[in-house]
């Protein structure tokens, strides 16, 4: 019975070294083989690499958020392959090999390869998925906040929105006040210092003509997440007369306090129709409207002449922040004379079409007649010929300049499209034009820029084109 034993033992014990010899005598025989299959892991490896930072760099041109680890793997992935390539350049170089060196060769080989496959398997998403989707962009995100230090007549107004936007009893805030006197300013500053109140914030021009399919298509997002309970701010800006908005598709009334409405109009009749708490802003004071047109016109020290002068002309615009920064930029950087020059028309009788002073295109139409380039002058009343608060393409405009035969003989058509962009922004520095912000996240070729225009504005220059 022991040497049995003995014998099952010693089987055992040969049957063990033996499978050990011919492991390493395969490592051995097996040496080539074993360097090749590491340079074909190595490369699906590499082209896997490149695969996901394809995926990667469409991602990052979209503003997506790359999904954690993405970027860890790609550091390890190149790595690994880098350490495989150095490792068979490096074997390659010996001359002098001996059993020792196939065995230790094709054993580090093999373990290359398992690590080089796992990397690979732990990679397998990462080719079809490496990001978040972008979160949409939307018009908190884009609006530049406006200075109102030492604007109070703003701030205070801007304070008491607020208040009656977080009073759980009040679900219409109206916004009312006179043309260019800052109402769609102050709501845009109300969206933006309420972002983190709100799930959803929308922003909807409103205008004249009711374009109800495109309110209806806007407030889409923002209805259903009204529905699902969430805190949404709709923004109804230039308002002209009472809005059913059922018939909108937005939910409102007893049952769902939780949306918020924000409108302006310059009618408290429209304000009063839609049992709105109304706010009603007043103009700036004289000492703010100082303030605000210094900051445009760049100037804070002035000689005793102009200063007097500067002041007359502040006070013609009668606390109206439209027709202060109009004015302001229209006579930054010009000679005393010019000043002079548009205080006496300012001041001057009136005379023809009542409408044209009393609603204050006087003072806008000086910022046009102060434009000193022709094509600006020409492009800007050419917009005027877009719809009521809708948004201006750049190409368009050019198109149609180039149709219309604006330009004095252009030596070609990429000179008359040169032309016609430094003439928008001399509009927009000038007040008026105004970037469309809506499309400022989207990467757009230069001949797709966008822009609106003031209605107010609009109508000063419609006003000029009707005197042609």
């Amino acid at each position: 019975m022991e040497d049995a034993a003995s014998s099952l033992v010693v089987g055992k014990v040969v049957d063990l070294l033996c499978g050990m010899a011919k492991k390493e005598i395969s490592y051995i025989s097996n040496s080539s083989a074993n360097v090749e299959k590491l340079k074909i892991e190595a490369e699906k490896l590499s082209s896997m690499k490149g695969r996901v930072q394809q995926q990667m760099d469409l991602a990052k041109s979209k503003g997506e958020l790359l999904l954690e680890g993405v970027e860890d793997w790609m550091k390890k992935a190149d790595a690994k392959v880098s350490d495989a390539t150095e490792f068979i350049n490096d074997e390659a170089k010996k001359t002098c090999f001996n059993l020792c060196t196939f065995r230790r060769y094709s054993k580090t080989a093999i373990k290359k390869r398992f690590s080089l496959q796992e990397h690979q398997e732990n990679g397998k998403s990462f080719e079809t998925s490496v990001s978040l989707p972008a979160r949409s962009v939307g018009f908190t995100d884009l609006y530049q906040r406006k200075n109102l230090e030492d604007i109070n007549t703003q701030k205070s107004t801007l304070e008491e929105i607020i208040r009656d936007i977080e009073d759980d009893m009040i679900q219409i805030v109206g916004i009312n006040g006179l043309g260019g006197v800052g109402k769609t300013t102050l709501v845009s500053e109300v969206a933006v210092e309420m972002k983190n109140y709100f799930a959803h914030i929308v922003f909807i021009p409103v205008s004249k003509t009711i374009d109800a399919k495109m309110i209806q298509e806007k407030v889409q997002e923002a209805s259903r997440r009204i529905i699902n309970g969430e805190k949404v701010l709709i923004i109804l800006d230039d308002v002209w007369e009472e809005l059913k908005l059922h018939e909108l598709g937005i939910p409102c009334g007893v049952d769902y306090w939780n949306c918020k409405i924000l409108l302006t109009s310059r009618s408290r009749d429209v304000c009063e129709a839609m049992n709105a708490k109304i706010i009603s802003v007043n103009p700036l004071e004289e000492k703010e409207a100082w303030t605000l047109f210094e900051r445009v016109v760049g100037k804070t020290k002035w000689d005793n002449t102009l200063k007097k002068i500067a002041l007359k002309i502040v006070r013609e615009c009668y606390g109206l922040p439209l027709f202060v920064q109009a004015l302001g930029k229209a006579l930054k950087k010009k000679e005393v004379n010019i000043w002079k020059t548009a205080l006496r028309r300012l001041q001057a009788p009136i005379d023809g079409d009542v409408t044209y002073k009393r609603e204050g295109l006087l003072q806008l139409k000086l910022s046009y007649d102060y434009l000193e380039d022709e094509v600006a002058k020409s492009c800007f009343l050419l917009c005027s010929m877009f719809p009521e608060d809708g948004t201006i393409s750049l190409k368009r405009l050019i198109s149609y300049g180039l149709g219309l035969g604006i330009f004095d003989s252009p030596h070609s058509i990429q000179d008359a499209k040169d032309r016609v962009r430094l003439a928008v922004e001399s509009l927009k520095s000038s007040f008026l034009l105004f970037p469309e912000e809506r499309f400022s996240f989207i990467i757009l070729t230069e001949e797709e820029e966008y822009f609106k225009m003031h209605d107010l504005v609009r109508e000063m220059a419609l006003f000029i084109t009707s005197n042609f």
